[in-house]
């Protein structure tokens, strides 16, 4: 007899011995134990996985002499005729070159007539997706209602394909991809049983290079094994064309940094070692989806399929990265595997993709780079309050150069409430009433007499700054939103535009801020409210002049990016409050 690959020599030949689906041989262990066999199962998944042989072994676990048994015996007649090919009971039917409407008539002729051997007559119609729709339809009727005796088992790797009226008559049992250490635990007792020297950095390789498939990994295993009699980590990268780790984490590391010099050198690297562009592509894209994983996740090593040396190797990558370059940089990759593969120069493509991804390095949050060019321009930066850790909430530039000094006295307030956003369309401000005559008249007095002397202004702000700092937290938040001014023996706090809807709140806790205020003060204060209607936008409105701005549109359409929000600048007639 002619030499038998391992593909075939360890096949399955019980449920025991199927590994990596224990979910499903555990379901038809039950069912063949319990007699609740259903007439007609569907098996989908990858290649390779076992489907063909959980078929195989389902029909020799219902004709076994000693069953139907959850364990056949495997060397009765009927056993050994199943596991040759056989036997008559059971037939295997290629469904890509049996599709047509009479193969299907000819099937139905043949389940009429009973077993001759065993106790079911099982049809395992393997690729049943390449089916026509006729033969389908022809198809339902035996299989809703076969004989007693019959089982069909339809085995697919295209799931999408079988319809409804099909999938509806059948139990569906969906196979998945083998993790690699499974598949590495297993390569490791067949090499030890067929006396092949394997290492284990290069029975992780053959694992990796199977890609979740059983069947592939033993065919990899049979050719590294015809090319060396002791089979080592770089033989199997020199024959299987596949990039090591360290190799992955290298170009990783050069896109991080935005270092193209080495980045083209990697490259070069990989057409020197004769690796597939293509190939290295697709795990490029993976590695960065770990390199992803690992940065959101505490515990990485529980979900990733590595060794502990390539988790520590990997969270010191990540280290030097954050959650939004991982993630816009495997969007990029993903974006360049369709291109190097379509590609008639996948080196090219493949360059390009990395330079491009590699200029993710260099962006900055938006809110840096509006704060950088108002630096150079001269301008005072936006005020800002400091915000907790647990929650990040933002606060509106206000439109005077007295609320921007206020608010930047204010760095050491906690943000803990803000007003809720309002949806686009409807208007950022909202006017909660306007000043009476007195009021009026008092703020009115109050702006002449604003130039006064710079000393004693900064002491009001101070007195006021000492104030939020002893009132409670979230009290200070909405007080820091009002522009303060202390004339005599009276503080003005004035609410504009949208700032408005904290009126209500404010003013049911001014005793306790006029008990601080005079204590820091030195005398009696008292604290008079008042709200201004102010000219409000539309979000909308913003959006839709931002966005036909030349210089706007120009980069959203080179980055393929969305407007998410608008501030208007400080000082311009849009300036919100509050919203």
């Amino acid at each position: 007899m002619g030499y038998l690959v391992l593909a075939r020599k360890w096949r399955p030949k019980g449920f025991d011995d199927l590994v990596g689906q224990e979910p499903i041989t555990r379901i038809l262990k039950n069912a063949i134990a319990q007699g609740k066999i259903a007439h007609a199962y569907i098996f989908s998944g990858p290649r390779g996985v076992g489907k063909t042989s959980s078929a195989r072994i389902l029909a020799k676990a219902l004709n076994c002499q000693e069953g139907p048994t959850p364990s056949p015996c495997g060397v009765c007649a009927s056993c050994a005729a199943i596991t040759d090919g056989s036997s008559v009971d059971v037939s295997e039917i290629d469904g890509a070159s049996n599709n047509s409407v009479d193969d299907i008539r000819d099937l139905r002729e043949r389940v009429k007539y009973a077993p001759s051997g065993g106790r079911y007559k099982v049809y395992i119609i393997d690729e049943v997706h390449m089916l026509s729709g006729s033969a389908f339809n022809a198809l339902l009727k035996t299989l809703e209602e076969p004989p007693a005796h019959v089982i069909f088992v339809l085995a697919t790797t295209e799931m999408k394909k079988i319809p409804a009226t099909v999938l509806s008559r059948c139990q569906h049992m969906p196979f998945r991809r083998i993790s690699s250490n499974v598949i590495r635990g297993r390569l490791k007792g067949i090499a030890e049983a067929e006396g092949i020297g394997i290492s284990p950095a290069a029975l992780g390789l053959v694992a990796r290079a199977a890609d979740g498939s059983m069947r592939d990994s033993l065919t990899i295993l049979d050719q590294v094994s015809a090319f060396s009699a002791e089979v080592t980590e770089e033989s199997v990268k020199g024959l299987l064309g596949i990039a090591d780790f360290g190799f992955l984490a290298k170009i990783s590391r050069a896109l991080i940094d935005g270092d193209r010099a080495g980045i083209l050198g990697a490259v070069e690297d990989l057409v020197e070692q004769g690796t597939d562009i293509r190939s290295f592509s697709k795990e490029l894209t993976q590695f960065f989806r770990d390199l992803l994983v690992a940065s959101v996740l505490k515990k990485p090593q529980e979900v990733l399929d590595m060794a502990p040396e390539e988790i520590e190797a990997v969270a010191e990558i990540v280290s030097a990265s954050s959650e939004e370059q991982l993630t816009l940089m495997l969007s990029e990759i993903m974006k360049s595997e369709a291109e190097v593969r379509s590609s008639s120069s996948p080196r090219l493509a493949f360059e390009m993709a990395l330079i491009r991804a590699s200029f993710l390095s260099a962006l900055k949050p938006i809110g840096e780079v509006i704060e950088n060019i108002n630096r150079l321009a001269g301008r005072p930066p936006a005020a800002r309050t400091k915000l907790p850790e647990t929650k990040r909430e933002k606060v509106e530039s206000r439109s005077k150069p007295e609320a921007a000094a206020q608010e930047q006295q204010t760095e050491d307030v906690a943000i803990t409430e803000e007003p809720p956003e309002e949806a686009d369309g409807e208007d950022v401000g909202m006017p909660a009433g306007t000043m009476t005559g007195e009021d009026a008249a008092e703020a009115s007095a109050a702006d002449d007499s604003g130039e006064a002397g710079s000393g004693a202004a900064d002491d009001e702000r101070d007195i006021w700054q000492r104030t939020l700092s002893k009132v409670e937290h979230r009290l200070a938040s909405k007080l820091a939103q009002a522009e303060a001014e202390i004339r005599g023996g009276e503080l003005l706090l004035t609410l504009n535009g949208g700032q408005a809807l904290f009126e209500e709140s404010i003013r049911k806790e001014l005793k306790t801020v006029e008990g601080i205020l005079s204590g820091e003060a030195g005398r009696k204060l008292r604290i008079k409210l008042a709200t201004a209607n102010k000219k409000s936008v539309r979000k909308k409105d913003l959006k839709e002049k931002v966005r036909d701005e030349p210089l706007i549109k120009e980069a959203l359409e080179l980055f393929e990016g969305r407007i998410v929000d608008v501030t208007p600048a400080e000082g311009s007639d849009t300036t919100q409050n509050g919203g």
